[in-house]
């Protein structure tokens, strides 16, 4: 069957795209667009650096011939030299390498502190071994080895990862792809679904402050486009982002849902996937977070690749990303540049450990891999970030003001990619992958996830950390938090998104359960003005 690539409105005007100016959209100016395709599938995966993963893949700027030096003490060549090393290790020893701003900055300028302005120009990119070797003091409780330090400067061989080496050499491999903060996972993701962490640059407990809009609120606003998050257990776009109306359509559990929406030919118009960060026998964790074993998060990568090659119709008209939220206390070698505040808010300092910082360069080089059939093989070193993604959605898809300066700013994949090209051609010749797995135990990652599930909770009174103390066994740490998950959709659809109505109701008949059930928010919906106290618990 032919595909026919949509036409959308994009709303396009008068743009100055310089580091200090948004784009400014005139709706009475508007054109249509062809695209080439109908679905924007994105998977985030976590933690890893691009010469961490792909530095010795042969193509885009890898490591050199002559590689990389650090030093035990940064930039001190009296002290024991570690030099950049092709074979890379599947797990992490510790908790694997830091990567809080404060510890990037010593990545990157040899300092912890240093000027909330601090050029992008001024990092050296030496003092990766003398971060990894201050986190790893603090796991191990002792002084690590050399070998141990090592890690932080390997290289995975291609043969090591044959899923995205195999895509990466097939496909469009973006070489100059950088997170947006110099921070952790929290602040990168939130990036990438509203090009702004309003001025988180840490974790905060899986529970920031978040009120900004986000793509999915621009295609909520849109006739004809729709969205879709697909998660493991835990699911960041619902946690970092409460105000997001949502649907019971638009937040479902990966398995199950991914691959009959393919086969259905049913994806929504922008499909994001949460991998799994806490582990267990039958699906051991898949995000590729450090200390956890790379290879299961292959496994994933290669499903959703399978799933949609084996559609033909779906297929030709997905675009797949698979892109890393940071590159997770990785060495890399490429400096980061210079980029624009997206709103004017400097970093937080509410916490003794924050140091500042005003979101005026980018955080380090991630891996991303854009994948389709009409793409020939090839390496874009086009400067992308996180920001790119929503950035380029609203372009293409026609869905209004661009979220933030860094979104307007960012470089898009709407003309190169999106846009129909009557130029490419249809790939038959797309490869095969495979990939075994290996299931990991909790670690303190995953041990904050699950601590920090219970502020899910619809009723005030169960919100206490002390629920999940005793939970040490992965399978039920993953059953608790889609039980959280489940729980807050269930209240959030059941109150129409009124929180204080919803910790006011309660389905005494059934108890709560790890998937979303529809008898239960209609027993909620029953129960409102009649339970004052409820005391369900999962």
């Amino acid at each position: 069957m032919a595909h026919t690539p949509p036409r959308f409105v994009a709303r396009r005007g008068r743009a100055t795209l310089g580091l200090n100016a948004a784009t400014i959209h005139d709706p009475a100016k508007e054109c249509t667009m062809d695209l080439q395709f109908d679905h924007v599938v994105v998977l985030m995966l976590e933690n890893r650096s691009f010469d961490h993963l792909f530095g010795y893949l042969g193509i885009g700027e890898g490591v050199p011939a002559g590689g990389f030096t650090n030093y035990k003490t940064a930039g001190n060549a009296k002290s024991t030299a570690y030099q950049t090393r092709q074979g890379g290790d599947y797990t992490s020893v510790g908790q694997g390498p830091a990567h809080s701003l404060k510890q990037i900055n010593e990545q990157l300028f040899g300092k912890t502190n240093v000027p909330a302005n601090e050029p992008a120009t001024e990092a050296t990119l030496d003092g990766f071994i003398a971060s990894f070797n201050t986190s790893l003091r603090y796991d191990l409780k002792r002084d690590p080895t050399d070998s141990e330090l090592q890690q932080v400067m390997n290289g995975f061989d291609p043969v090591q990862l044959p899923v995205l080496s195999t895509l990466a050499k097939n496909f469009v491999l973006c070489d100059h792809w950088f997170s947006d903060v110099p921070g952790p996972t929290v602040p990168n993701r939130a990036f990438v679904h509203a090009a702004t962490s309003q001025g988180y640059t840490y974790n905060a407990n899986w529970k920031p402050n978040l009120t900004c809009d986000t793509i999915y609120d621009r295609i909520n606003a849109t006739n004809g486009a729709s969205w879709r998050v697909y998660y493991h257990d835990t699911n960041d776009v619902l946690q970092l982002f409460p105000n997001v109306e949502k649907t019971p359509q638009n937040n479902v559990l990966f398995e199950g849902n991914f691959l009959a929406d393919v086969s259905g030919d049913k994806l929504a118009t922008y499909s994001f996937i949460m991998p799994a960060f806490i582990g267990s026998p039958t699906q051991p964790v898949n995000s590729m977070h450090a200390p956890a074993d790379v290879r299961p998060a292959e496994k994933l990568v290669a499903d959703i690749y399978s799933a949609l090659r084996a559609n033909e119709d779906v297929w030709k008209k997905t675009l797949y990303i698979i892109v890393f939220d940071e590159h997770g206390g990785y060495y890399d070698h490429v400096q980061p540049p210079a980029t624009v505040s997206p709103d004017g808010i400097p970093g937080r300092l509410d916490e003794s450990y924050l140091v500042p910082f005003d979101f005026d360069r980018l955080g380090l080089r991630v891996p991303c891999i854009l994948v389709s059939p009409w793409f020939q093989p090839a390496v874009d070193s086009t400067v992308y970030s996180h920001s790119t993604i929503p950035g380029s959605m609203i372009e293409a898809f026609g869905l209004g003001n661009f979220l933030t300066k860094r979104d307007a700013q960012a470089a898009k994949l709407t003309q190169k990619y999106l846009a129909k090209n009557d130029t490419l051609t249809w790939r038959t010749d797309t490869p095969d992958v495979t990939v075994p797995v290996q299931p990991q135990a909790m670690d303190a990652m995953q041990r904050e996830m699950l601590d920090g599930s219970v502020h899910l909770d619809p009723h005030p009174a169960n919100r206490n950390p002390l629920r999940t103390q005793d939970i040490q066994d992965p399978q039920q740490a993953k059953d608790f938090i889609r039980t959280q998950v489940a729980k807050h959709l269930e209240h959030y659809f059941a109150s129409g998104g009124n929180s204080k109505v919803a910790a006011g109701l309660s389905a005494d008949n059934q108890h709560p359960g790890a998937s979303v059930s529809a008898s239960r928010i209609d027993e909620l919906r029953a129960s409102k003005g009649h339970h004052a106290a409820p005391k369900e618990r999962p």
